[in-house]
């Protein structure tokens, strides 16, 4: 009796709710769901920001954010020293340590933060042809961010990427002839562009992928609390679209 006791007890204080949630987000903006890049602004961190802000509140539990590049910030929620990362897209290999909302043994979409398109960039009169699958034309490679999905995504369409560290490195190699494209998020792309008068750049149609992105867990945080979890995913699935429609307007300067 009193070694069942014992595990009764073990039990109940790993699955006792948490008080705080460590978060990582990626430490480049990506408006307007994610503003500031080392730093979140105080009064308007992005839409997803403000959404996850709300959701931990809702779920009676205190958020704790810390920015990282996104290769180590993916390496941190593997390693367990983050309980959960955001605006990260589905990958088999991030399923390995991470728990994403899943129904009939997939993502669940209905449960995303947001809907995110990689677009390409390229140095104005170039010679590249591209039609959503095909990049004809290349002589360098296609610039990338470490760690990003769209690597991923580039290696199945046969197209050579050159990660790099940042979006402002790879816009500057674009500039330098260094490198023939860019693929990145269109928000971000558009962003640079629009903080960067007259560059001899263009952004190419159409979109290479649009893909939903979630709020993940570690496989160990979410085993340990999973009301927690699913607490936070119900909260964005129900509040998202009134939540967006409400404060976008917020964020279109």
């Amino acid at each position: 009796m009193k070694a069942l006791l014992t595990l009764l007890w073990l039990a109940c204080a790993g699955s006792h709710a948490a008080s705080t949630l460590t978060l990582g987000l990626g430490n480049q903006a990506s408006p307007p769901y994610k503003l500031g890049d080392d730093t979140l602004p105080a009064t308007r961190p992005g839409v997803a920001v403000a959404l996850l802000q709300q959701a931990a509140a809702r779920c009676d539990v205190q958020l704790h954010m810390i920015l990282l590049p996104g290769a180590r910030m993916l390496k941190a929620l593997e390693n367990g020293e983050l309980d959960a990362a955001g605006l990260l897209s589905y990958s088999p290999e991030r399923a390995a340590y991470a728990a994403y909302p899943m129904h009939q043994s997939r993502p669940d979409e209905n449960k995303r933060l947001a809907t995110l398109s990689y677009v390409l960039y390229a140095r104005r009169g170039h010679q590249l042809q591209w039609d959503g699958s095909t990049l004809q034309g290349l002589k360098r490679k296609v610039g990338t961010n470490t760690g990003w999905s769209i690597n991923r995504d580039l290696a199945k369409r046969g197209i050579a990427a050159e990660p790099a560290n940042s979006v402002t490195q790879n816009f500057m190699k674009l500039q330098a002839g260094r490198i023939d494209a860019y693929a990145t998020h269109q928000a971000l792309g558009d962003r640079y562009m629009a903080q960067h008068d007259n560059l001899p750049l263009v952004r190419l149609r159409p979109v290479i992928v649009s893909k939903p992105y979630y709020l993940i867990f570690s496989r160990r945080f979410a085993r340990r609390h999973p009301t927690l979890a699913n607490c936070m995913w119900q909260q964005i699935a129900s509040q998202r679209d009134r939540f967006y429609h409400q404060h976008l307007p917020d964020y279109l300067d």
